[in-house]
């Protein structure tokens, strides 16, 4: 664990600060043993390497003392503070982004960070910083509460435009967030039509419909379209015009004269 503090704006040059802790009402006092200094020497933090066995329970009681031989330090101490809220959490870890073709959108999934106290996954407190990189206005962070499985579905427009996305972590009724997550990038062109380049598809459509354009002007130009496929002739009409006047109606159901069978004729001549 780490405290840190600033030198306040009117103390003398030669202060020194000191930190006692105690972590109950029966302890003594201790003082920091592994002190973080500035340029100048002078004490501006505390770490803490042994902690103890972690419990929702723990509180810390701090006493931050000043010295001086130039003038008096007025001391700071602090009400007991509940050591599970003032964890400063990790960034979020394992930080992805997939592209899914069948919602044709993006899905976000990181895990929740490792914390000393064993407390439920709702109360991570996450913001999402979600911008595009095309310059357009700034937009509002999106907040959800830790899960066991993290996730979130951008909209589906997104995944037509490039994107950044990074992610912090709080405890849920405190105010101290985590560093940033490193910085991810989605929703390339590529990845918004199916990992097909935008470019690829106009080119393709493009030549096709010039294509289409030239063959007709060029069959239309000489007279090309009638040589590849020739009209049919239409012959239906004068067959059945030439049916029709060849019919003949039978009265009676018997056929007319000379349509009996012809009768045979023999001739006999005498021979002298």
């Amino acid at each position: 664990m780490n405290c840190s503090w600033t030198r306040g704006p009117a103390a003398p040059r030669d202060v020194q600060y000191h930190l006692y802790s105690w972590f109950s009402r029966d302890e003594d006092e201790t003082e920091c043993t592994q002190y973080m200094v500035d340029s100048a020497g002078v004490h501006v933090g505390c770490h803490f390497q042994e902690l103890g066995e972690a419990k929702t329970t723990d509180n810390y009681f701090f006493l931050l003392n000043g010295t001086s031989h130039e003038a008096a330090i007025q001391f700071l101490d602090f009400a007991p503070l509940v050591a599970f809220k003032i964890e400063k959490y990790n960034p979020p870890a394992n930080v992805t982004v997939h592209y899914n073709a069948s919602s044709h959108s993006h899905v976000i999934r990181w895990l929740n960070p490792h914390r000393r106290y064993d407390l439920a996954s709702s109360t991570f407190r996450y913001e999402l910083d979600i911008q595009r990189t095309s310059g357009s206005p700034k937009r509002d962070p999106v907040f959800l509460d830790g899960k066991d499985e993290n996730e979130y579905w951008p909209p589906s427009s997104d995944s037509r435009t490039e994107n950044t996305v990074r992610l912090r972590v709080k405890y849920q009724r405190n105010e101290i967030w985590s560093e940033w997550s490193r910085t991810l990038r989605f929703g390339t062109p590529e990845e918004g039509y199916g990992s097909i380049p935008v470019t690829l598809v106009v080119l393709v459509v493009g030549a096709a419909t010039l294509s289409t354009v030239v063959l007709m002007f060029l069959c239309k130009r000489y007279s090309l379209w009638r040589r590849l496929f020739p009209p049919i002739p239409r012959v239906k009409g004068e067959v059945t015009s030439d049916l029709a006047s060849n019919q003949v109606t039978w009265a009676e159901s018997q056929p007319p004269p000379d349509s009996q069978d012809p009768e045979e004729v023999l001739a006999v001549e005498e021979t002298p």
